[in-house]
């Protein structure tokens, strides 16, 4: 058997985000965390690139060595929705997926657009907030730009997050702001409700107790569907936590890991 963890990084990061987390996996799993599209000084995406899901997930699925028999999936935001994409491929020989905040906001706007009194208010508010304006993240103009890249970052992380970046931090997100606003285009056009994510192997949803409310409300939706689904939610974090805090979430990654090991 040649099994591995193959685990797909969020917008404006990149694979050193696993680095911890997989440091101990289990025997005759290797880690596989490659670069998402338009990350890698080779592959790098000219300002007005389309790009598109299909295009992520298949970018994803080459890098599974040949003979593999096993896929063991995750991710964290962006990421989170490209391996739930992956995962819908029969072709791969998933065997558990591990999640960290997904992010499916395409889902969450048509469930909030076909009954308004779906989502909390606090949820529907922020969902309205970010894409119901089409100035605010989905401006083709300015996305990527550091006005874009400003409001991107203190939503995710709080206010003031940008601003106060080292000026090589942000010099390394304005190399890839193009990408990180196709990502968030993506994530808000998914065409799939959630019903369509219906998973049958070992699967771990994890958020954070301080995360935004439409977060919360995704990896909920995402467990009414997969009733199976170990949810975990993580005290003090927020959507940045894997982050900040690996050592709270690789407990979690290992108890998935548990998991895995008796279903087997």
């Amino acid at each position: 058997m040649s099994e591995v963890a193959l685990f797909v990084h969020s917008t404006g990061i990149g694979p050193f985000m696993w680095t911890k987390l997989l440091a101990d996996l289990p025997e005759g799993v290797q880690p596989l965390t490659p670069a998402n599209r338009g990350y890698s000084l080779m592959d790098m995406l000219p300002r007005g690139t389309p790009i598109s899901l299909a295009d992520e997930v298949a970018h994803l699925k080459a890098q599974i060595p040949a003979g593999t028999t096993g896929v063991h999936l995750g991710g964290h935001s962006y990421g989170g929705l490209a391996a739930l994409a992956l995962a819908m491929d029969p072709a791969v020989p998933v065997r558990s997926i591990w999640l960290y905040e997904p992010v499916l906001f395409g889902s969450l706007k048509a469930e909030l657009d076909a009954d308004p009194a779906s989502l909390p208010a606090d949820a529907a508010e922020q969902v309205r907030a970010l894409f119901g304006d089409p100035d605010a993240l989905l401006n083709e103009e300015t996305g990527g730009d550091d006005t874009w890249l400003e409001r991107f970052v203190d939503y995710w992380n709080q206010p003031g997050m940008w601003a106060s970046m080292p000026e090589k931090a942000k010099a390394m997100a304005r190399m890839v702001g193009w990408k990180m606003f196709q990502e968030v285009r993506i994530v808000s056009q998914e065409p799939e409700a959630f019903g369509h994510y219906r998973l049958t192997v070992p699967t771990t949803l994890v958020y954070g107790e301080h995360t935004t409310p439409p977060a919360r409300e995704m990896v909920r939706r995402l467990s009414e569907v997969n009733p199976d689904a170990e949810v975990v939610r993580l005290q003090g974090l927020g959507h940045m936590g894997l982050v900040g805090a690996p050592a709270a979430v690789s407990a979690t990654l290992q108890t998935h890991w548990q998991r895995v090991a008796a279903a087997a």
